[in-house]
C-alpha cells in the first residue's frame, strides 16, 4: 500500500510503500507521475520512502511487474530520485544505481537519505536545481 506523504505543487511526488505494494500502487503511481507530466514538466523528482528490504517479501508479484514495467518506460522522464529507508543494501544499491543509470539518463540524480532526513530528502526531491 502506497501512502503519499506530501503533496507538492511542482515536479516531486512523495510516496511511502506501507506493507505490500500491489497492482493499484504501481497505477497510483502512474496516475501522478502523468499528471506532473500533463502539466508540462519534463521531468518527475520522485521520494520513496520504504522501512528496509522487507517490503520485498510483502510485494505482490503482478504489481511488481506493473511497476517495473512502467519504470522503465518512463526512466527518461525521472529527475531527481530520493530513497528514504534504514538500510546498508538499500545505501549501497542507490549509490550504484546513481553512477550507473545517469550515464543512460543525464537529468537522474538518485540519493540515500536515513528516515531521520526525510525532510533534506523532501527538500531534496522540491528543489528545481
Amino acid at each position: 500500500m502506497l501512502n503519499q506523504i506530501k503533496e507538492f505543487k511542482n515536479n516531486a511526488i512523495a510516496l511511502e510503500i506501507l506493507g505490500a505494494f500491489t497492482e493499484a500502487d504501481a497505477l497510483l503511481i502512474e496516475q501522478l507521475f502523468e499528471e506532473k507530466l500533463n502539466n508540462g514538466y519534463q521531468h518527475v523528482n520522485i521520494l520513496i520512502k520504504v522501512k528496509d528490504m522487507s517490503v520485498l517479501k510483502e510485494m505482490k508479484l503482478k504489481g511488481f511487474f506493473e511497476g517495473e514495467l512502467w519504470g522503465i518506460k518512463h526512466f527518461g522522464k525521472i529527475g531527481r530520485c530520493a530513497v528514504v529507508s534504514h538500510s546498508d543494501f538499500m545505501k549501497l544499491v542507490v549509490t550504484i544505481e546513481n553512477e550507473v543509470l545517469h550515464l543512460f539518463n543525464p537529468a537522474l540524480k538518485e540519493k540515500y537519505f536515513e528516515e531521520t532526513e526525510l525532510e533534506k530528502a523532501l527538500e531534496f526531491i522540491a528543489s528545481d536545481e
